[in-house]
C-alpha cells in the first residue's frame, strides 16, 4: 500500500466517525507510513469536528 492509500484509509474512517478504528488502522501501519505516521495521528487526535476539520484542509 502507498502512503497515500493509508492515509485515505483512515480518512475514510474518520470520516465514517470511527475513530478507534481509524487509530488502529494507522498504527498498524506505521512502518509503511514512516515520517507521516505522526501527521496521520495529529489527524486523529482531537475531538470529532476538529479532526474533520484537519482531514478536510489536507486533502483539499
Amino acid at each position: 500500500m502507498t502512503i497515500k492509500e493509508i492515509m485515505d484509509s483512515a480518512k475514510d474512517l474518520v470520516g465514517q466517525g470511527k475513530l478507534e478504528e481509524a487509530r488502529s488502522y494507522v498504527e498498524d501501519h506505521k512502518d509503511e507510513l514512516g515520517d507521516s505516521y505522526e501527521k496521520a495521528m495529529d489527524l486523529i487526535k482531537g475531538d470529532p469536528s476538529d479532526i474533520l476539520n484537519k482531514v478536510k484542509d489536507l486533502f483539499n
